[in-house]
């Protein structure tokens, strides 16, 4: 018992200073950007089946993008890949991570790629 609390007691130092928010990802990086802010972006993938994801749009990829470029601090972008997000790294010298990935739906299998973005190197 006495190591479980030892545990949670590490865990929420390590959280202390973090700040979890669940609203407009670009409100929130606009608001909260400087040099020492790190960013970890995971949006609704504009280019993806997932009925989930439905209603954002490949401009409002774009606006995020135009955001993250003029960032002060770092950031981690978790998407799939596009033309759109290659020519914002190409143009950025960002540095990008693709990995593939089995997504697990059901009674269906199948590969994706991930493409991991940062503004600085991963």
């Amino acid at each position: 018992m006495n190591n479980r609390r030892e545990e949670l007691q590490v865990v929420a130092e390590r959280l202390s200073n973090v700040q979890i928010e669940c609203t407009d990802a670009i409100r929130i990086i606009e608001s909260r950007d400087s040099e020492y802010a790190f960013f970890y972006v995971d949006p609704p993938y504009f280019n993806s089946d997932c009925g989930h994801y439905d209603g954002y749009t490949e401009d409002d990829f774009k606006e995020l993008l135009q955001t993250l470029e003029q960032i002060k601090g770092k950031f981690l972008l978790s998407s799939y890949p596009s033309d759109i997000l290659e020519g914002y790294t190409n143009q950025n010298g960002w540095y990008t991570i693709k990995k593939e990935m089995r997504i697990d739906a059901g009674k269906s299998s199948r590969k994706k790629i991930e493409v991991l973005t940062a503004n600085y190197q991963i």
